[in-house]
């Protein structure tokens, strides 16, 4: 056999290797692409059951608008009153604070003297009042002890002879 004849079974050799090598390669890709095929193959169904649960949590979700537009419906009568007694509140405290400074501007323009003969004959009273009460208790207080000791002195039973 000459160089050429060897050249050719080494070419031819390494074709085999390649050719081998080229096989597995496309053996795995295939196996590859197969399982792909199934995952997209699988996506339909998975993508139903998604949507099916996409539609629940909507259809849930605008079922719970509803109960709290509902809600939210029967409570405004609610904070309608509630602003109505704060605007009726406000306008109460607005009235006493223009009838209180109205007050204010009157005491300032009495006179003092007039103010403690007002408030002389005030004191007077009270003074008068407490002194009424104050004898009533004492008249009462001296009545008790005048029947107190009026009362004879009880004397408790002598205790019996018992023997145990």
């Amino acid at each position: 056999m000459d160089l050429v004849g060897i050249g050719v079974i080494l070419i031819g050799i390494a074709f085999i290797i390649l050719a081998i090598y080229f096989a597995k390669v496309l053996q795995q890709v295939g196996n590859i692409l197969h399982d792909v095929d199934e995952t997209v193959g699988a996506l339909p169904k998975q993508l139903d059951g998604i949507m099916d649960e996409t539609g629940n949590l909507i259809k849930n979700s605008n079922d719970s608008l509803a109960d709290i537009n509902t809600k939210i419906e029967n409570l405004t009568p609610l904070f309608q009153v509630i602003g109505d007694l704060g605007q009726s509140t406000h306008q109460l405290t607005s009235s006493l604070v223009d009838m209180s400074s109205s007050v204010q501007q009157k005491g300032e323009h009495t006179d003092t003297s007039e103010q403690n003969k007002k408030l002389g004959s005030i004191y007077g009273s009270a003074m008068l009042g407490y002194y009424i009460f104050k004898k009533r208790k004492e008249s009462a207080s001296a009545a008790k002890e005048r029947t107190k000791q009026n009362e004879p002195t009880k004397k408790l039973p002598a205790p019996e002879n018992t023997t145990f």
